[in-house]
Order: C-alpha cells, then sequence, then structure tokens
C-alpha cells in the first residue's frame, strides 16, 4: 500500500459525542492543513479518541484507569440509547483510486468489528495506517521528553518506520532471557531428572561389579564388552552339573535365578534350601537398599543448604508476594506505564521508583531461587530422592514415611530446615536398622550354611548373585536410557539457546544500526524545525549508543553553553517544541502507510507568537499543500487565538476550517450549517415541551446568530471577550452590538431604519430577561415551553433589524455591509 489521505469522519454514540440517528460527519481534504475548533467541553477530545480507536483499536487512557473506575465502560456515549458507537473513516488511497470506507463499531459488551465499502480489508488498512506519528497530543509529546531512554527509544523506533524490527528484538530478547528461558522448557526438572539417572547408574555399576565377583570368582573389568561379560556370568552357572540343563539354549539374561534356586532345593530335598535363599534374597535387599544412603557428610550438606534457604526466604513475604512482586514489575516495565514511582495495585505515588523497589524485592526471591537450586542439586545428586526401598523395608507400620513424603519437596527446592533434619536424623534411623538386619541375616545364613552341604550352598549363592547381575544390569541400561534422552532433549534446549542468543545479539546490532543511521538523517530536519518555532540559540540533539535501545535527548547548543541537559534546563514550551520537531520530522522522512497527521491540542504550551510559527512551519515546510509529498494535516484545538489564525488562513485559501458545537448529552455538529439543525431541534422540542434540552441549544443558536451579526456588519469587540467562554458570552456580545449601535446612532451614521432600531431594542429586552437572566444564574427550572418559543422569535428578530430587503419586493435579505453602509 502507498498510503491514505483522510477525507471523512463520522461518528455517533461513542465517548462524547451522542448523535443518536444523526452522526457527527466531518469533511476534510487531503489537498488542504485542516483545522477543528470547539470550546472546552464540546467533543473535540471525543473525536481525536474515536479516531484513536478505530485505528487502534483502544483509548490508553480509558485502558490504564484503575479497575474500580471501569475505564472501559466510557468507550460508549452514556445517553446514547442504541448501546453502540460506530466511527466510519472514510479514506482515499494517495497513488489514486476508490475511496474506502471503514466502519469501526463497539457494543455495551466492548466486542469490537470492522467492515470495509468496495470488498477492502479493513483491518489490514488499519493496522498500515496504525503508526505512531499519525495520532498526536500533548501527552504523546510531553511523554516524549520523560521517557527513559529505553522506552524513548523504542517508542522513537516507531517513528523510524522500525516498530516491527523493535519489536522482534524485544520478542528474541525476551525469548533469549536465560532464566525465562529454562522456566519456559523446564530445564532445572530435566537437569535433575539426569543426575538421578547417574545416580542410579553409578549406584548400579557398584553392584554388578559385586554380583560378578561373587558369581564368576574374577575381578569386574568395567572396560571389558558386555557380551563378554555377560559370556563369563553364563559360563559360571553353566559350570554347575545341577544348573546346567536351566542354563542350556538360553543366554545368560534368559536364565531364571529362581528356578536355579527350585533346583538346589530340589536336589537338597529339604526346606532348609528354600529358607537360605529366602536369607540371601533378604540380605541381598537390605545391603542394596543401605548402599543408597547418603552419608553424614551429605546430611550435614542437605541442613546447611536448607538453612541457607530458609535464611534467604526470611527476607521476602512468601510466594503471594513473589507473584505480586513479578506481576507489578511486568506492569511497571511495560511502556504504557509512564510514571514509574505510581505503584500499580495502590495507585499511590512515591518520591522514588516503584520499579527499582519492586526489583529489589524480585532480587530477595532471586536469592531464595538460587538457594532453592543449590539445594535440588544436592538432593538429586546424593539421591535423596531414591531411598524408596531402604524405607520400605526400615519403616515399621506405625511410623510416618518421613522420605517419601519429602521426595517431591526436595525435588522442588523447597526442602525447610526443621524437614531437613528430620529426614536425616530418620534416615539415620533407617540405616541403624538397615546394619541390624544385615547382621541378623548374616548370622541366621551362617547358621544355615552349616547344617547344609557346601556345594549345594554355593550354586544359591550363584543364583543369587546372577540375580543380582541381571536386576543390576537391567537398572543400568534403563538409567542409561533416560540418561541419554534428557541428554538429548538439554542438547536440543541448548543449541536453540545458543541460536537465539546469537539472532537476539545480531538483530539488536542490526536493528542498533539501521535505527542510528535514520536518525542521523532526522537530527538535521529536527533542528531545522525547532528553529523556526522557537527561533533561539538552543539546539536540539539526539543520541543512540550503539548496540542499545536507549535514546538520549540533550542540547547540542544552549545559548553558548555546549552539551546542556534538555530535560534538566528546557522549560514546557520548549521540551513541547523539542518533541514536536522530532516528530514531524519522522513523519515527513518515514511516513508510508498513513499520509495524515491528527494533531490534538498540541500547542496549550505554547505562547501565541511561538503557536503562529509552528502553524506556519505546518503549512509551508511540512504539510499538504505547501510541501505537494507531504501529509495532510488535521488540527484539533479549543484555542480562541488559534481559531482566528485559522480562520485568517481558511479565507486565504489552502486551508480548511471548521467549528464544532453541541453537548455530550445531546449531539455535537459543525457549526456552519448545522445552527439550522439546532434550530430546528430546538422547536421540534419545544414542541414537545422539552424545555430542559430545548434551553442549552437556544444559548447555542443565540451565541451564533450573536456572532454572525457580529462578523455580517463588522460590530468592533472588545479583546477580552474572546477569552470569556462561560455563560456570560452572549450579554457580552449584546451589550457590544448595542454599544456599536448606540455610537453610530450618536454620530447620526446609523444606517438601521426607525423601526428596527426599535425592534431591536425590543429583542433585546426578550432575550435578556425572559432567558440571560435566569441562564446565568442556573435557574433552568423558571423556563416554560412557550416562553423559550418566544426567546426564539426575539432571537430571529434580532438578526432581522440588521437586514433589508434585496432585491426590493423578492423576499430575500441579506444584511448591511456595515452600520454605516447599505450595501
Amino acid at each position: 500500500m502507498s498510503g491514505w489521505y483522510l477525507q471523512r469522519v463520522s461518528i455517533e454514540g461513542f465517548r462524547g459525542i451522542n448523535n443518536e440517528g444523526a452522526p457527527l460527519v466531518l469533511k476534510l481534504k487531503p489537498d488542504c492543513v485542516n483545522s477543528i475548533s470547539a470550546p472546552n467541553g464540546v467533543g473535540k477530545t471525543s473525536i481525536f479518541d474515536a479516531i484513536v480507536y478505530a485505528i487502534t483499536g483502544r483509548i490508553p487512557k480509558l485502558e490504564d484507569l484503575p479497575a474500580a473506575e471501569k475505564g472501559p465502560s466510557y468507550y460508549l456515549n452514556r445517553f446514547h440509547s442504541g448501546g453502540v458507537g460506530t466511527v466510519a473513516l472514510t479514506l482515499e488511497p494517495a497513488a489514486g483510486g476508490a475511496e474506502v470506507t471503514i466502519t469501526v463499531q463497539r457494543d455495551a459488551a466492548g466486542a469490537r468489528t470492522v467492515s470495509a465499502s468496495n470488498g477492502a480489508d479493513g483491518d489490514a488498512i488499519l493496522a498500515d495506517i496504525n503508526r505512531e506519528f499519525v495520532l498526536l497530543d500533548g501527552k504523546t509529546f510531553q511523554d516524549f521528553i520523560d521517557f527513559s531512554p529505553q522506552k524513548r527509544g523504542r517508542s522513537f523506533a516507531g517513528l523510524l518506520g522500525l516498530k516491527r524490527y523493535s519489536a522482534l528484538r524485544q520478542g528474541l530478547a525476551s525469548l533469549a532471557n536465560t532464566k525465562a528461558f529454562n522456566n519456559h522448557f523446564g530445564v532445572a526438572a530435566k537437569e535433575a531428572t539426569q543426575n538421578s539417572a547417574t545416580v542410579t547408574a553409578q549406584r548400579a555399576r557398584a553392584n554388578i561389579k559385586e554380583a560378578y565377583t561373587a558369581l564368576v570368582a574374577d575381578e569386574y573389568d568395567p572396560a571389558e564388552a558386555e557380551r563378554t561379560m555377560l559370556a563369563k556370568a553364563h559360563s559360571a552357572l553353566h559350570g554347575v552339573e545341577l544348573l546346567r540343563p536351566i542354563c542350556e539354549g538360553r543366554t545368560f539374561e534368559e536364565i531364571d535365578p529362581s528356578a536355579c534356586v527350585d533346583a538346589a532345593k530340589t536336589a537338597e530335598g529339604g526346606e532348609a534350601r528354600e529358607q537360605l535363599a529366602k536369607i540371601l534374597r533378604d540380605q541381598t535387599s537390605w545391603i542394596d537398599a543401605a548402599k543408597t544412603a547418603p552419608s553424614e557428610e551429605d546430611a550435614g550438606r542437605l541442613i546447611e543448604l536448607a538453612d541457607a534457604r530458609d535464611t534467604a526466604l526470611q527476607v521476602t513475604q512468601g510466594d503471594l508476594f513473589h507473584q505480586l512482586y513479578g506481576l507489578s514489575e511486568t506492569i511497571l516495565a511495560d511502556d504504557s506505564w509512564a510514571d514509574k514511582c505510581v505503584c500499580p495495585a495502590c495507585d499511590r505515588l512515591d518520591t522514588n521508583s516503584v520499579l527499582n523497589h519492586v526489583r529489589r524485592k524480585l532480587a530477595d526471591f532471586e536469592a531464595v531461587e538460587a538457594a532453592s537450586a543449590n539445594l535440588v542439586q544436592e538432593w538429586t545428586e546424593r539421591g535423596w530422592n531414591q531411598l524408596e526401598d531402604l524405607e520400605r523395608l526400615g519403616r515399621r507400620p506405625e511410623e510416618v514415611a518421613h522420605l517419601a513424603e519429602a521426595k517431591d519437596i526436595g525435588v522442588k527446592g523447597t526442602l525447610d530446615g526443621t524437614r531437613a533434619r528430620a529426614v536425616t536424623e530418620w534416615l539415620k534411623t533407617l540405616t541403624d536398622r538397615a546394619d541390624a538386619k544385615v547382621a541378623e541375616l548374616t548370622d541366621s545364613k551362617l547358621a544355615l550354611e552349616k547344617s547344609l552341604p557346601d556345594k549345594l550352598t554355593a550354586v544359591v549363592e550363584k543364583a543369587e548373585a546372577a540375580r543380582r547381575l541381571q536386576t543390576n544390569l537391567s537398572d543400568l541400561r534403563a538409567a542409561m536410557k533416560v540418561y541419554s534422552a534428557v541428554g538429548a532433549e538439554l542438547a536440543r534446549i541448548a543449541r536453540v539457546k545458543t541460536f537465539l542468543d546469537a539472532a537476539s545479539s545480531s538483530f539488536a546490532s542490526s536493528e542498533s544500526a539501521t535505527s542510528a543511521r535514520r536518525l542521523i538523517a532526522i537530527e538535521p530536519v529536527t533542528r531545522t524545525i525547532f528553529a523556526a518555532i522557537m527561533f533561539t540559540d538552543v539546539v536540539p540533539a539526539l543520541k543512540k549508543r550503539v548496540g542499545s535501545e536507549d535514546l538520549s535527548i540533550s542540547l547540542a547548543q544552549f545559548w553558548t553553553l555546549p552539551d546542556i541537559s534538555a530535560q534538566a534546563v528546557l522549560s514546557e514550551s520548549y521540551r513541547n517544541a523539542f518533541a514536536i520537531s522530532v516528530y514531524l520530522a519522522a513523519a515527513s522522512l518515514y511516513g508510508v502507510g498513513a499520509k495524515f497527521l491528527i494533531l490534538d491540542d498540541v500547542t496549550s504550551s505554547l505562547d501565541s507568537g511561538h503557536q503562529f510559527h509552528l502553524m506556519n512551519v505546518i503549512k509551508g515546510q511540512f504539510a499538504r499543500p505547501g510541501v505537494p509529498s507531504g501529509p495532510q494535516v488535521v488540527l484539533l484545538s479549543h484555542d480562541t487565538v488559534l481559531e482566528k489564525l485559522f480562520n485568517t488562513n481558511a479565507n486565504e485559501g489552502e486551508w480548511w476550517h471548521q467549528c464544532i458545537q453541541g453537548t455530550a448529552r445531546t449531539a455535537v455538529l459543525p457549526q456552519s450549517g448545522a445552527i439550522h439543525k439546532v434550530r430546528d431541534a430546538t422547536h421540534a422540542f419545544l414542541d414537545t415541551g422539552n424545555t430542559d434540552d430545548a434551553a442549552p441549544r437556544i444559548r447555542q443558536y443565540l451565541e451564533f446568530k450573536l456572532e454572525e451579526v457580529i462578523s455580517k456588519v463588522g460590530v468592533p469587540v472588545p479583546i477580552a471577550i474572546a477569552f470569556n467562554d462561560d455563560k456570560h458570552m452572549a450579554k457580552n456580545l449584546i451589550d457590544a452590538i448595542k454599544a456599536a449601535v448606540d455610537l453610530h446612532d450618536a454620530a447620526r451614521r446609523l444606517v438601521l431604519e426607525p423601526a428596527q432600531i426599535t425592534g431591536l431594542g425590543t429583542a433585546v429586552a426578550t432575550i435578556v430577561s425572559n432567558y440571560l437572566s435566569h441562564w446565568s444564574t442556573g435557574q433552568t427550572h423558571a423556563f416554560t415551553a412557550p416562553s423559550l418559543k418566544g426567546v426564539m422569535q426575539a432571537i430571529e428578530s434580532f438578526a432581522s433589524c440588521f437586514q433589508f430587503e434585496h432585491p426590493a419586493g423578492s423576499g430575500q435579505y441579506r444584511y448591511y455591509r456595515s452600520l454605516s453602509q447599505k450595501f
């Protein structure tokens, strides 16, 4: 897409614009500078909000309100009965072609719908024109100055046309964040699983060595091929005459040790052999279980680490506060939360950065996490989570299974000092029982062996050794399989992390370099615009550190001083001019999708002279048609001085100016042509006796007709009236007109006819006594429909006193040229 101009805006039922059944329609001209004026509270900012919502899908000032304020419920006009807000933007392709009207609606539930004419993709067009420099208000410029360097840099990326690149850079940096990355992939849990597999494999290897020696009567060589080792084990069993039938035709791992024991039992012909086999099995189980127990040194280390975690945890306030601080940091660090000194939880303003405070609190939790990680490593590497067999053998039915209960806690790293001591004491009890049981079984074994032939005793021992060898070989293979699978997964994860680190670093460098190049182009244009607005020896400067997102602002020259902090010395007006210059420079160089800018009340901090300079910059150096390749500009303002400037420019051509009047309760209408709608609507209300809605419209109609008279016949008005926007405005205008009439009458130069002079006095008396005297004191309850109809007639009569029929007999009336001239 090559860009869009804004031709028309239609709004109904949105924010301060009710207009039920008759949308506010503002026609704009792509080849003119467009301006819209309105008194405070009429609906100017609602127009801006409506366009913001249509393009972006949200109004930040409402969404950022505390939840209790229910900001999203204020999108729609509260007086509109339809419960739906509608905003329609008519756009003209800059390259030519048919116009497209995009209609955006929001219902009371907050649902948003977008439709477009001519089969166009409304969402795609809105996304194309959604740029940082399209919708600008005074707050935008203030934020640009007050932002942190990083946030300013991210905002600046949008001005440079690099918004998507900046977002991608932030996304890559977020993905490459080690802590978040590891949490997402569960690296700690996988490493714990791998550690457990390592411990299991180590124990299995030790047991294999012992079982092999007992079976083969030879030293175990770990370097020996497994096939050779299994062949020797098979040979050891096959060499026993009694067991040969069981071994023939089977591999070592297919031999059933229980069948070997049964064969020995049958050969012996007694129960003693079976009892010996059971003792040997029980002895093996107890010995193997006892071997898994960590040492006393390991127990002391576990307690030490658990105590260290407890100490770190005492500084924090528990997991709920961890969640609170984590969420608070996410909110505070987000670009949409401008003031880092305001707490997102309670909306209180602090003198110091709440974000820094939250991060200090989170650092305490990070210390807990580090201590927990150490605890997990100790728990898994020393096999504390693999003591099920020992506890099963040594625990009595009425006793608590401390190790089983602590297993998951230990893997999670949340074992406290009290539980660690309970676990280690319990382990000592179990190992003592294991030692005693092994000794008891050894004595029983020796006693039985004395009563049995040596040869058969050896057969049973070999059979049990074979059982141990088979079991531990199986355990070793399973452990190695887990170790390999988890290791492969961790390796894949590590490759992803390496890629993300490299991609994040590479993309950050490229984005930073591109941003720096565009910054070089923007800075001289910024300085030119700033100089044309402020006319002073102050030179703004923009600095971006290589490889960083940070954008710093400063003053290259502050009269005679070089390199001065902009934020420290600039007044509000200079700050505003600085930001405006940056945005206009960026828009002039890198405007793509939208070929228009909407500026809402951006001159409030500038005095009249600098406002005039800014308008000249926009008109002559920036906007269409003064700069044919420039953007279309739409200015929204309530400043009466600017309105006079807008009117002057409009008279010179190449400028399109409109005024709006109305209220949020009734309707907002363009003043040009709309005054007849106000008159007709007022009569309609009075015909039904609705004085509440009619009374404020009468004031609007009265002020328009008074201003029309002043403008048409050239009545001089005191300058103070231009700045008076309260309910006494109409009375001041009447006084100014009456004073001018009296002056011309005294000088015998008044062109009005005697009947008109008399009618003027009568109309003024009706308007003042029957309306303004009540309105100015707020006594609107005194109005009746007939009395207000009389006021409307008096307003018409007042205006007609300054008109004459032309041509005579035609029934058409026109205003006198002045109070002293007919034509």
